[in-house]
C-alpha cells in the first residue's frame, strides 16, 4: 500500500511540473513563431525594396547601381557570372537606348538566409536600322518569367543567382509590328534530343515571306546563327527539326523573317517591295544527360 501512495505522491509531485512545463512550451513556442513571422514581414519588405530598386536602376540604365543589388558569386542558369551578365545588359542598353522594364512580383519563399522570388518580367523599346538606304524603325518586345534566388549578407539581401523559366522576344520592323507572328518550341529539351520549332504568321494574300529556323546556344558574345532562307508555304507556316547542343548549353529557338507586298499599279504592272523584318526568339533550357544513374533490377 505504501508504495502505491508513494507512487501517487510522485505523480502528483510531478504534475505541477509538467503542466508548467508545457505551458512554458507553448509560450515559448508561441513566441518564437511570432518573432518568425516579424523577422519574415521585414525581410519580405527588404525584398519588395530590392525589386522596387532594381526596377528603378535597370529603367534609367544605371548599371553601377544596379550591379550593387547582386551579390559577388551571382550565377544565372546560362552560366553566367556577375562579370559576362553586366557585360551582356551593357551591350543590349548600347543597342536600345530606351529599353524599359517591368517586374511583377508572384511570390517570395524565404529559407533562413536565402530566399526565392518568383516574377514575370516585360521589357520593351525601340530601335533604328537602315534598310535599303531608308531608315526603319523597330520594336522589342520581351516577356519572361522566371525565379530569382536571393541571399542575406550582413541583414541586406543580395540577388545570387537566376533561373529562367519561359523567356520569349521579338524585335520587329516595318509591317512587321502590325502582324501576328508566334513562334513555338519546347520550354525545357535533353541535352542533344532533337525537338521541333515552328512559326506561324497571319498575313493577307498580297504579302510574301521567306525566313528561316534556327537554335542559338547561349554564348558571350552571341554568335547569329546562319540558315537557309526558305519560303513560307500557303498556310503562312515553317517548321524545322533541331538537335539541341550537347555542349550543356541552353539555347534560343530563332525565327528570322523577311516580309515582301505586292502593289497592283493596274494595267498589269505591279511592284514589290520589301515591308518589313522580324527576329523572334523563344528559351529553351537544355538538361545535360545525367551518366551516374542506376537502375538494379
Amino acid at each position: 500500500m505504501r508504495k502505491i501512495v508513494f507512487a501517487l505522491l510522485l505523480i502528483s509531485l510531478m504534475a505541477p511540473l509538467v503542466n508548467q512545463g508545457a505551458e512554458a512550451s507553448i509560450i515559448s513556442d508561441r513566441a518564437y513563431r511570432a518573432e518568425v513571422r516579424k523577422e519574415q514581414k521585414q525581410d519580405i519588405k527588404q525584398i519588395k525594396n530590392l525589386f522596387k530598386k532594381h526596377n528603378e536602376f535597370a529603367n534609367k540604365h544605371d548599371a553601377k547601381n544596379l550591379a550593387q543589388l547582386y551579390a559577388d558569386n551571382y550565377v544565372n542558369n546560362d552560366g553566367f557570372n556577375k562579370v559576362t551578365y553586366f557585360k551582356s545588359i551593357d551591350s543590349t542598353w548600347e543597342a536600345c537606348e530606351d529599353l524599359t522594364y517591368n517586374t511583377k512580383i508572384l511570390s517570395i519563399t524565404i529559407n533562413g538566409d536565402n530566399a526565392s522570388v518568383s516574377v514575370e518580367e516585360t521589357a520593351s523599346g525601340t530601335i533604328v536600322e537602315t534598310i535599303e538606304a531608308t531608315p526603319v524603325a523597330g520594336e522589342i518586345h520581351s516577356k519572361a518569367h522566371g525565379i530569382y534566388h536571393l541571399v542575406k549578407i550582413n541583414e541586406t539581401w543580395y540577388i545570387s543567382g537566376e533561373t529562367a523559366i519561359s523567356d520569349e522576344s521579338s524585335l520587329l520592323y516595318g509591317d512587321a509590328r502590325f502582324m501576328n507572328i508566334e513562334i513555338s518550341a519546347p520550354a525545357q529539351v535533353s541535352s542533344g534530343e532533337t525537338y521541333t520549332i515552328s512559326l506561324k504568321v497571319d498575313a493577307g494574300d498580297d504579302t510574301f515571306i521567306i525566313g528561316s529556323i534556327d537554335h542559338d546556344p547561349v554564348k558571350y558574345p552571341p554568335k547569329t546563327p546562319k540558315s537557309e532562307l526558305r519560303a513560307l508555304n500557303q498556310s503562312q507556316t515553317l517548321e524545322r527539326l533541331i538537335k539541341a547542343n550537347s555542349d550543356n548549353l541552353n539555347e534560343y529557338a530563332v525565327a528570322s523573317l523577311a516580309i515582301s507586298k505586292v502593289e497592283n499599279l493596274g494595267k498589269e504592272h505591279y511592284r514589290i517591295y520589301m515591308a518589313g523584318l522580324a527576329c523572334l526568339m523563344k528559351k529553351v533550357n537544355v538538361v545535360p544527360i545525367n551518366n551516374f544513374i542506376e537502375i538494379e533490377e
